[in-house]
């Protein structure tokens, strides 16, 4: 029954604890990109409960920075959240997915909301959650269109660092049932 009880609270207090600094009337948080994050300890991740499942060290075969890390993490929600990492730990993408979403499959209002805060706190921008459902309907309807799309042609949001670095925000599919948002440097 306090497992039961506890889950329920957790439910109500979720849509709180995923508000930005900024959402909830404070000063924002960095964002993780450009950064050496902890990731498991950032508020987003303790409101998500991610537990790290693997460390990948990149090769030059692999996708990432050839000398950085891929670090997954699973959330309590069911999300799993892939960070690439640079040596040192400096944050440059990531990407939110949820494993094993038949085609079609659409994102419910509080994955939505999990997905717009994931976004708002890997960049330090503000994203809504109608913004990321509207995207991935239209990913969804690139995809009826064109079974190899990805999602829709246009990203949630592009900028670059002072540096002038890209750095684009999509959502789609980004792999045999992986629905989801991602955001990092070199994005499409």
């Amino acid at each position: 029954m306090k497992a039961a009880g506890l889950k329920v609270l957790r439910a109500a207090l979720l849509p709180l604890l995923l508000l930005t600094p900024a959402q909830a009337g404070g000063a924002a948080e960095p964002a993780w990109v450009g950064r050496a994050v902890d990731v498991a300890a950032t508020p987003l991740c303790r409101a998500l409960g991610c537990t790290l499942q693997t460390v990948r060290v990149n090769t030059p075969d692999t996708m990432g920075w050839h000398d950085g890390q891929q670090r997954t993490y699973r959330t309590a929600t069911g999300w799993r959240l892939e960070v690439d990492v640079h040596p040192g730990g400096q944050v440059s993408g990531a990407r939110l997915l949820r494993p094993g979403a038949p085609r079609g499959t659409r994102l419910s209002d509080a994955q939505t909301r999990e997905a717009a805060a994931f976004l708002s706190a890997l960049t330090g921008r503000g994203f809504r959650a109608q913004a990321v459902r509207n995207c991935v309907t239209a990913g969804l309807a690139a995809q009826d269109r064109d079974p190899d799309a990805y999602g829709p042609t246009d990203p949630l949001s592009r900028w670059s660092t002072p540096a002038g670095w890209p750095f684009r925000a999509r959502c789609g599919v980004a792999g045999a049932g992986l629905l989801g948002v991602w955001a990092g440097w070199r994005q499409g």
